[in-house]
């Protein structure tokens, strides 16, 4: 099946050729659309010396736009006519070589748009092994991706549909929180989730990450030490464009659960919100995370 990668590149190159090297050798052989986002370091000259070698490689060079604009601006560069599934990287990782072949094997024989995504294997920066990221026991639904997203970005492997979907429901980016959560709101309302427990990349970990991987109580509560940046709560925002851009997609259940949700968050109605946590209507994974939503909450960060 004809597969494509899509990487965003932003001053990453201590580590692009691990992971560009790592890519070069997948099964399947995938097509790697780049785009950088305006890189100041060595960046684009190491992915044009890659060129010279690999004509599967492909630049986009970009003014700085921020990571998840970069994503959908990719998004809507790439051949959607060209090919069967689209996968998405980070610059920093290591990907094994069956990583996306495997993604297809386990989503091929779904029907309509159907999304791979799976745990992570958190390494150190030099690829040391660190700990596994927690599998989702609760149930993919909306009642979860409204609150919280069990996405990784550099997992996914979206089929035709699935990509279709996405580049169909486009989002205004700087009313996002994430790009790979839009993906969740998107496909968990029009598709299938597959969820792998197993995982075949090493997710670097390091000083000069975008976004890292939480792993303990006590790294939430350090979150929650951290002032506002801002006076417009982001979850709220993200709601407030997923139901301008997917709303009518939805079915009447799932409407107004979102339009109960976000009544509740606007004006701040406490004793609701708990009921709809202790009733399951929405919920994260952990009990950990279900008391850092609360707390949120309570403090106006959503």
């Amino acid at each position: 099946m004809n597969s494509v990668i899509l990487m965003s590149t932003y001053n990453g190159d201590k580590y692009l050729c691990e992971q560009l090297d790592s890519l070069l050798v997948l099964e399947g052989h995938p097509d790697i659309l780049i785009r950088d986002d305006g890189s100041s370091d060595n960046t684009i000259e190491i992915i044009k010396n890659y060129q010279l070698k690999h004509r599967n490689i492909k630049l986009i060079e970009g003014s700085n736009i921020g990571v998840v604009a970069s994503f959908f601006d990719l998004i809507q560069q790439v051949d959607t006519g060209k090919y069967s599934y689209y996968a998405f990287c980070d610059q920093d990782d290591f990907w094994e070589t069956d990583k996306v072949s495997h993604a297809i094997k386990c989503i091929k024989e779904y029907k309509g748009a159907v999304m791979y995504c799976s745990t992570l294997n958190v390494v150190d920066a030099s690829l040391h092994f660190q700990f596994r990221s927690p599998y989702p026991e609760k149930n993919l639904t909306l009642s979860n991706a409204l609150v919280e997203n069990v996405v990784t970005g550099c997992t996914c492997v979206l089929n035709a549909e699935a990509f279709g979907q996405i580049k169909s429901n486009l989002p205004a980016t700087n009313r996002i929180v994430m790009h790979d959560w839009w993906f969740y709101l998107v496909i968990v309302s029009t598709g299938s989730i597959y969820f792998d427990r197993e995982s075949r990349i090493k997710y670097r970990q390091h000083g000069e990450n975008v976004a890292g991987m939480k792993k303990t109580f006590s790294d939430i509560v350090q979150k929650f030490k951290k002032p506002k940046k801002s006076k417009y709560p982001p979850l709220l925002c993200q709601l407030h464009e997923y139901q301008r851009v997917c709303g009518g997609m939805l079915t009447k259940v799932d409407n107004n659960k979102l339009r109960v949700f976000i009544e509740i968050l606007e004006k701040h109605k406490m004793f609701r919100f708990l009921s709809l946590i202790m009733n399951k209507k929405i919920y994260r994974q952990s009990l950990a995370n279900n008391l850092s939503l609360v707390y949120s909450f309570l403090t106006n960060r959503i």
